[in-house]
């Protein structure tokens, strides 16, 4: 009697365990969990730096592995946390900061990737999400969740041309637009404009000058002395002719 109910027992605890199992599996999450931003500014001119910036809200499950060529390294915890606060950081600023005695850090010059991980440390992600990452230094990244990855090419500031010049703020923008000055000197040509007559924009009739008294009485009386002369002479040679 006693067999049988260690029996049945230890078969419930089975029964139990497939449930809670099953349960348990079920329960995983199957979608990453969102990706920050990883932004990699290359060097244009001599002198300037390749940087690095991290948008988003930090978080200690993040990982960050850098792959160029056959090497794949990760940052440590210092410089994760360093990225993590979201300035813009220069990678040779960094370089020298936590890696002060490589001989060749930085791999200019040749495609390097930025893949952002997320470290499952309490299994709460499937395992077809979770991969082991094979690291060329240090332990292995194991319980990775890839989120992201950022590809660039590092440029050698030392290699670079030289920036160009800021143009002259005194100097115009338009050098065909000489500058206001009281010295400048600006000779005008003048151009022949053929006038047009009054007339043709705006036709009107043509007004005399009025005649004055004088020019009126003038004329008057020239008249009316040759009409006199006329009648006498008429008059005249009727008289011969009767």
């Amino acid at each position: 009697m006693t067999n049988l109910i260690k029996v049945g027992a230890i078969a419930a605890l089975a029964t139990v365990g497939v449930i809670f199992g099953n349960v348990t599996a079920s329960a995983l999450e199957t979608t990453p969990p969102a990706a920050p931003k990883i932004t990699v500014s290359t060097a244009q001119y001599k002198g300037e730096k390749n940087t690095i910036k991290f948008e988003g809200a930090a978080n200690d499950h993040y990982r960050f592995v850098i792959t160029s060529g056959a090497n794949k390294i990760q940052l440590n915890s210092a410089i994760r946390q360093e990225l993590m606060q979201g300035s813009e950081l220069s990678i040779e600023d960094l370089v020298k900061k936590y890696y002060p005695s490589s001989a060749n850090p930085i791999p200019y010059d040749t495609p390097i990737s930025i893949d952002t991980y997320w470290f499952d440390k309490e299994g709460n992600y499937d395992n077809s999400l979770r991969q082991t990452v094979a690291l060329t230094v240090g332990d292995n990244l194991t319980k990775a969740v890839k989120l992201s990855q950022t590809s660039a090419t590092l440029k050698n500031p030392e290699s670079l041309p030289e920036a160009p010049a800021n143009p002259d703020p005194a100097t115009p923008v338009n050098p065909e637009t000489p500058a206001e000055s009281e010295n400048v000197n600006v000779t005008t040509t003048p151009v022949p404009v053929e006038s047009t007559p009054a007339s043709v924009s705006s036709p009107r009739k043509e007004t005399k000058p009025a005649e004055t008294l004088a020019e009126t009485g003038v004329s008057v009386y020239s008249v009316i002395a040759a009409a006199v002369t006329v009648i006498t002479a008429g008059g005249a040679a009727i008289i011969k002719r009767s």
